[in-house]
């Protein structure tokens, strides 16, 4: 049979075709590759399947970390900067062996991975992991970290909703400790009454107690909830991002008796910087400039004022809280030069501060945990006030401000939200519906909506103050955490979440579909910031290495290492 010329023209054209399309590919998303950086792609083999595999690419001169996922057994990852590298891939049950390559700028290398057979490595869920860093903690299922029996109900209803799954089993104390601790839930410390009164009568604080000290006793083993859940898999979506981590030095003069640093809420300067809040002892401010991987620490004044959140205003002073110092600072980055003010200058008050926010006139908003406070640095003035909150109680946590400028803040320990217009001095309430929760952070998108997350029960909350109805959507995973939600240009909502071991989180308002990034390292994720590029930073406070991190949802849309609002 003689062959058809139309067919092999059609055939030899779709073949042309197929390879213009895959080289005008490859030559647009190399038209977004950084000037002076390299890029890795290749091939990961196992034996037996898998998916979304994570490959940790490792600049050993500049400690920075990338991280990209597989695809159908490939991976790419861009914009490295020029270094030594180690590369590695791991996912459940599977790992590979190091491979050493070095890169220089403008570099394309192949390098293709073989996977082994690896033991399965338990994970542990939850932020309060952090309480039993570097102890040998046993991780078991929920029931086996809290047996049933007379107590537990007690528990989960009144303590865990506030403290987090892990807590208590990483303490190991006696009856008249377990007694203390419930003491000052009661309101016999500087807080206040965390336990509404009344709540406790004294047969079920008798029976607290025992439960409490029968298995969280002296002689007990430190454990964890262990995280049996599988993330949910999108290959297509993560192919497309690059996770990078920043790890911040442990400085000889301060850092000799710290394991690690303990960083916390990442914000941008105009410059393009990312800074930090430090919390171990001292106390610091740090800066990464994400373009080097270059960092500097700047001490408090007082080192041990349990800085909580920090604000950049827009002459590039950096504001933050101190939970000790009753005072909120502000740092002159270029004279190095501190101011502290007292969180109310009449002083006749005082509390525990928490977060700042900075609105268009350069006054500086600050939450007063402890207290049931929000307080206002005027600039004009240079003066603060305070008002309290309607709810005895509350505990203010998270800040933010609406087109308006209206304050918005998150009551941690009362599950409700609440809205300050700066106008009337007045306060609106609203009760999250899923109760009793835990609100940490607070977000708002483009149209005005006021997301929130239920840090306890694994809810996402959406408030119209127009209308003041409120929908909450569950997310998909056992024992979510989510601690900060916060909407992209595109009014995505993301959610920093700590459960089943740490990710962030995009939702999609529109097809209400939740879409999981798991991150490079078990650790919660206090605070997220995003850039004007979409860019999500995040700190690592409770991982095995303190860094300050950033998603690239897309990689091939990265214009800048810079991180701007």
């Amino acid at each position: 049979m003689r062959n058809s010329p139309a067919f092999l023209t059609a055939a030899a054209l779709m073949a042309v075709f197929a390879f213009f399309a895959s080289v005008n590919a490859a030559s647009a998303a190399d038209a977004n590759v950084l000037p002076g950086t390299a890029t890795v792609t290749g091939s990961v083999q196992a034996p037996k399947a898998f998916k979304a595999a994570k490959v940790y690419l490792m600049n050993t001169d500049k400690n920075v970390l990338f991280m990209v996922y597989t695809s159908a057994g490939r991976y790419r990852a861009v914009n490295l900067f020029p270094g030594n590298y180690e590369i590695t891939v791991r996912t459940q049950g599977l790992a590979s062996d190091t491979q050493n390559v070095a890169l220089k700028a403008g570099a394309r290398e192949t390098v293709n991975i073989a996977l082994r057979e690896d033991a399965l490595r338990p994970v542990r869920q939850g932020e309060f992991g952090s309480q039993s860093r570097g102890r040998d903690v046993q991780l078991v299922t929920y029931d086996e970290l809290y047996p049933q029996g007379p107590g537990r109900a007690l528990l989960e209803k009144n303590c865990l909703y506030c403290h987090g799954n892990n807590f208590f089993p990483s303490k190991q104390l006696a009856a008249p400790a377990w007694n203390a601790w419930i003491d000052v839930m009661m309101g016999g410390g500087p807080r206040g009454a965390l336990v509404p009164p009344g709540t406790l009568d004294a047969q079920d604080r008798e029976m607290l107690v025992t439960y409490l000290t029968q298995h969280y006793g002296p002689n007990s083993p430190p454990r964890g909830l262990k995280a049996d859940a599988q993330f949910p898999v999108d290959e297509a979506a993560l192919a497309k991002a690059m996770y990078m981590e920043y790890y911040l030095p442990l400085d000889p003069k301060y850092d000799k008796n710290n394991p690690r640093r303990v960083l916390q809420q990442a914000h941008f300067d105009r410059e393009g910087n990312v800074w930090l809040v430090e919390r171990t002892f001292p106390n610091r401010l740090a800066r990464v400039d994400p373009r080097t991987g270059e960092t500097k620490d700047y001490v408090l004044p007082d080192p041990k004022g349990g800085p909580h959140g920090l604000a950049v205003d827009r002459d590039g002073h950096v504001w933050w809280a101190e939970q000790e110092g009753y005072s909120i600072g502000r740092l002159d980055p270029k004279s190095g030069e501190m101011t502290r003010y007292p969180m109310d200058s009449s002083g006749a008050t005082k509390g525990r501060g928490h977060s700042p926010v900075v609105d268009s006139k350069q006054n500086v908003w600050f939450t007063v945990i402890t207290g049931d406070m929000l307080g206002k640095w005027d600039r004009a003035t240079g003066k603060s006030t305070v008002w309290k909150v309607p709810t005895q109680g509350a505990s203010p946590y998270g800040i933010v401000l609406d087109k308006d400028e209206n304050v918005w803040l998150a009551e941690f320990r009362r599950c409700k939200v609440a809205k300050f217009d700066p106008r009337t001095e007045k306060f609106t309430e609203y009760e999250a519906l899923t109760k009793p929760c835990t609100i940490r952070r607070l977000g708002v998108d483009s149209k005005g909506m006021v997301w929130y997350g239920g840090f306890n029960n694994g809810k996402l909350g959406k408030i119209d103050p127009a209308s003041g109805k409120i929908v909450e959507y569950s997310i998909p995973m056992p024992h979510s955490e989510p601690y900060d939600v916060w909407a992209d240009r595109s009014d995505n909502i993301w959610i920093s979440d700590a459960g089943q071991g740490g990710t962030l989180i995009r939702f999609d308002q529109r097809s209400e579909k939740f879409t999981y990034y798991p991150t490079p390292q078990i650790s919660d994720q206090p605070k997220i910031e995003i850039t004007r590029d979409g860019a999500i930073w995040y700190t690592t406070r409770s991982g095995g290495k303190g860094a300050a991190g950033v998603l690239y949802p897309d990689m091939n849309n990265i214009k800048t290492f810079g991180a701007y609002y």
